[in-house]
């Protein structure tokens, strides 16, 4: 199988960050840029969903997690339909520093003479649907599909012709980039439906302690979370102010960054050296 016929996971993986993530950023740029990293390492270790809780759920910061969703969704849109998908807005101002997915779904250019996947958005639906896949012409595919609908559609060339199968994004074979969400419950309330649950803070346990139960639990589980704490409050202090043991509602709190040289660790290196283990033990 090719880079771009990577595969999705066996097992789910979602990733938890707070609502108040990059809002301490000086300038929207320096925002972008924290953004497109945590979409890059997300997509990179093929993660289902970004799920965005917030800290305080009595007072949720709704501005800065609708902004996180809507620079996601537009990451993990294919760059040919960003036009018919997103409006001009002033958040989006200076989505041009975002760095590329690169996803299976997003090829950089088309490629006809060999099989290979692309996003696709149904504009008009019928007995015939027209499907805009960023090329010259939209495809017109045999079946009925829901105006508005984004699909995967898989192009293999065959004697000459183009064989054209459609998949839904959630039942495509290849990993598709992850969605996001933002959930108003309390984080002990979101972990509930996992069953293996991750978090992450510097007063957790040495992961060279837990390495290789970690990893059995991982190849075992079907769906997993991994939590990770906000700039001025760690998930200890979050679960404290939500009124509940995080010790108790994880089945894991581990230190994915032992003896740091740095005062802090931001979220979005947390991230990056939390899901390169995530992905060393499960890939």
């Amino acid at each position: 199988m090719s880079f771009w016929e990577t595969p999705r996971r066996r097992a789910r993986i979602d990733v938890l960050i707070p609502s108040s993530f990059s809002r301490d950023s000086p300038h929207p740029r320096d925002r972008m840029i924290r953004l497109g990293l945590i979409a890059r390492c997300l997509a990179a270790a093929r993660v289902e969903a970004l799920l965005i809780y917030h800290e305080d759920p009595e007072k949720p910061d709704k501005p800065n997690a609708k902004l996180i969703k809507l620079v996601m969704d537009y990451l993990n849109t294919a760059p040919y339909l960003r036009k018919r998908l997103f409006k001009l807005r002033p958040e989006l101002r200076y989505a041009g520093i975002l760095p590329p997915l690169n996803i299976p779904t997003h090829p950089e250019e088309p490629r006809m003479s060999e099989a290979h996947y692309r996003e696709g958005l149904v504009i008009e639906s019928g007995e015939r649907s027209l499907v805009d896949a960023g090329l010259e012409k939209p495809l017109r595919v045999r079946r009925r599909l829901k105006k508005g609908s984004r699909i995967i559609v898989r192009i293999q060339p065959s004697n000459g012709r183009q064989k054209i199968s459609i998949k839904s994004r959630r039942k495509a074979e290849i990993y598709p980039g992850f969605r996001t969400a933002i959930l108003d419950e309390k984080l002990q309330e979101i972990v509930k439906a996992y069953d293996l649950r991750i978090a992450t803070s510097r007063k957790g346990v040495d992961i060279r302690e837990v390495w290789s139960g970690l990893g059995e639990r991982l190849m075992k589980s079907s769906r997993a979370c991994i939590a990770f704490g906000a700039a001025k409050e760690g998930l200890y202090e979050i679960a404290e102010k939500q009124g509940f043991s995080l010790d108790q509602e994880f089945d894991y709190v581990v230190n994915t960054f032992p003896a740091q040289g740095v005062r802090t660790i931001r979220t979005e290196e947390a991230l990056a050296y939390t899901l390169a283990i995530i992905n060393f033990l499960s890939a």
